[in-house]
């Protein structure tokens, strides 16, 4: 990104805008361990009551992980279209900056889930904020392939075509995963462990 200031020039570099993007990535993924509970007995209580406790943690911890395995998909996918940008202009960098703003609240959104795992309204806001990061990725890969002078064209168009289907992937699970949570809030969570069978499909479809 450039401009003028004061008449002076300025100029966002690709690399700065990579390393505050893996940072927050980097923090929202350690903090998804702090929406666990940790259960707090007594010593005297804690030989009676404390392998219930651990067995009843088992919804936050299982969301935790879909979370992080969620979010390495998106900061691998981020990585990957990135790999191709030549320059930063201002609509990129404000995509990104919407981009974190979700990715942030991931952590939040688990918690509640994980909190109340069989509750609509808790799971939705889950699926929510997975569907609206999933959507901001699509809008990132189409900006940056929209323009020469962002985006390398030596990069193949099949292949272009290929990261916008995986990029949309997680968004259309994350609105079957609404959809689902209607009938069975917890039971939508599990939507999510469909995504690698059409990850797979779509690497395969692809000739090359």
């Amino acid at each position: 990104m450039t401009g003028t200031a004061d008449g002076f020039e300025y100029h966002i570099a690709k690399n700065r805008l990579e390393t505050l993007i893996d940072g927050i990535f980097a923090i929202a993924m350690t903090l998804l361990v702090l929406t666990i509970a940790l259960p707090k007995p007594s010593a005297e209580q804690a030989p009676a009551v404390l392998p219930g406790l651990i067995f009843r943690l088992f919804p936050q911890v299982f969301l935790c992980v879909i979370a992080f395995l969620i979010l390495a998909v998106f900061w691998l996918g981020h990585h990957r279209q990135f790999h191709f940008v030549q320059n930063v202009d201002p609509r990129l960098l404000w995509i990104n900056i919407f981009l974190l703003i979700f990715i942030v609240l991931l952590p939040f959104s688990t918690d509640i889930a994980g909190d109340y795992p069989d509750v609509a309204i808790a799971v939705l806001t889950f699926h929510v904020n997975v569907l609206i990061v999933g959507l901001l990725f699509c809008v990132h890969w189409r900006h940056i392939c929209s323009s020469s002078r962002l985006c390398d064209r030596s990069l193949d168009p099949s292949i272009i075509r290929l990261w916008f289907l995986q990029a949309a992937l997680i968004p259309s699970i994350a609105f079957l995963a609404i959809l689902v949570s209607f009938l069975n809030p917890f039971g939508s969570l599990l939507v999510y462990f469909i995504v690698p069978v059409p990850y797979y499909l779509l690497n395969h479809a692809h000739p090359g």
